[in-house]
Parts: structure tokens; sequence; C-alpha cells
């Protein structure tokens, strides 16, 4: 068992922090006594979770809001994290935006703002970031990835793309760093009840406000948060949360038979797709 002790003087910066497993690990990481910064586009929200982590045992918050998408915003927000709280010792980069449409509904500039916000930009923030904590030969850089990162997710391309891009970077650089005393941690999550599906995008980028019932029935936020966060502090480097029998199947099956694997992820899809069709009618 990890001694959740260890958080005690620790700065953890978290970005996505304003909702779903990104307030479940803020909270979760107040608990064992690490210093915050909470990142997010909306300040109210992040105010909320701020108080619930100064509530839970937090000894210092601070609010860094800025839009990950804009390249301006998350440059001055990496410069300026560092002074907030002291030399940030982890770093969980968990702000992101899914997608709900077909790769050939899906118009180029919403894929490639998905590829963006989902990997471009937290490339970007590893890469401001991690000179400091080689400098110190000392840090965590989690990232939370996605099942869709393990096997491609019907009617995600671009999400999928991206993830699988970003989980191929954590492997790269945790053979790069070996050594360095940074330790670089992939989570992929699987069916997580959070907004992540409601707020996904549909092929011509707007909301598509639907609910998946797989996001729906999927695990509580709190102990997948409590998973990550021993994560960083263990020396895990690739965990999986949240995974039931069928997705651990499922992952099985699109690495060793992946035309099975391709058939049944459609249909599961289809049959999807058309009872939220009809639920909207």
């Amino acid at each position: 068992m990890i001694a959740m002790t260890r958080l005690v003087g620790k700065v953890v910066w978290i970005t996505g922090a304003s909702s779903g497993i990104g307030e479940a690990v803020a909270l979760e990481a107040a608990r064992g006594g690490a210093a915050l910064i909470l990142s997010g586009r909306r300040r109210d929200a992040l105010e909320r979770v701020a108080a619930a982590c100064v509530a839970a045992g937090s000894a210092r918050t601070a609010l860094l809001p800025f839009d990950l998408a804009d390249a301006q915003a998350r440059a001055a927000a990496c410069d300026l994290a560092p002074s907030l709280l002291g030399p940030i010792d982890i770093v969980v980069l968990n702000a992101g935006v899914s997608q709900r449409a077909t790769f050939l509904d899906t118009a180029p500039e919403v894929f490639d703002r998905v590829m963006h916000v989902d990997f471009t930009a937290q490339a970007d923030i590893v890469r401001r970031c991690l000179p400091a904590m080689v400098a110190r030969r000392s840090g965590c850089l989690l990232a939370i990835a996605s099942v869709a990162g393990l096997a491609g997710a019907p009617r995600r391309p671009a999400y999928s793309a991206a993830k699988h891009a970003l989980a191929g970077l954590f492997q790269n650089l945790r053979a790069d760093l070996v050594g360095s005393g940074v330790r670089i941690v992939t989570v992929y999550p699987g069916f997580v009840r959070t907004a992540v599906d409601r707020n996904a995008l549909a092929g011509d980028g707007t909301p598509a406000g639907v609910e998946d019932p797989d996001v729906a029935g999927g695990f509580d936020p709190a102990p997948v948060a409590r998973r990550i966060v021993r994560a960083a502090l263990s020396g895990a480097v690739e965990v999986r949360v949240a995974f039931d029998v069928r997705m651990r199947l499922g992952v099985f099956l699109s690495r060793h038979a992946p035309a099975l694997w391709a058939s049944l992820a459609h249909r599961h899809a289809e049959a999807a797709w058309l009872a939220e069709r009809a639920g909207r009618r």
C-alpha cells in the first residue's frame, strides 16, 4: 500500500481539474496533503474544486485557468506555474476533448482540433515542464490516455489517434529518460462516469450532447482517481483503470484478433448509436 503522506510537500499541477477525473484526482491529492495547481478553462468551476480541496486537506491551492488549445495561453501558463507554489513535482495531463463521428463525417478542421488539444498541446506542456524536472533529477509526468489509446474506438477517430500518439510519446520518453530521476506514467482509463461524451464534438465541431450508455454506467471517478494518484507515487509506469472483463477482452482481441475486434466493436457502436438517435426523437 502506497502511503499518501508521500504527497505532503509535493506540488501537483492538474489540467482539466474542473470536473470528472481531473476533479477527482485533485480531491484525492488534497487528502494526501499536496499543494495543488488547478487548471481548466472556467475559473468559477476551478474555484469550486479549490474550495473542496482545501476542505479535504490541501495545504495550498492555486488557480491557473487557461485554454489548452491556445498556444500563447499555454506557454504563459507553463511559465507561470512554477512561480505559484514552487517547483512542480507531478504534472497530471488530464484535459482533453473527445468526439462522436466517423472519420468520413468528421470535418478536417475538427479532426485537427481534437489532435491538437489531445496530443500536440500535451506534448507542448511536456516540452516546457520536463527540463526543470531533468535538472532537479526529480519529478513525474502522468498522462491520462484512454482505452481508445489501446484499441481504436469506433466513432472517435481523432480521439483514438491522439491517445495512441500520446501513449507512444510517453513510451519514448520513458526510454529516453532512464536514469534521469523523472518518472513517466501513462494511465489508460476505461469507462468512467464523466461528461466526456456529452462534451464531445460532433463531426461539424458542435457539441454532440449525447450520453454514451457505457460511460453513464461506468466506474465512479473517486476510486479511479485513487489508482491514478497511487500510480504517480509508486513504481508503476502503465496503469489500466476502470477495466471490466469486457474491456480487457476487447483490448486483447484488438491485438490478437483485430478483424474480430473490428467487427464486434462496429456492431456495438452501431447499436449504441441507433439507441441514442431513438432517445433523441
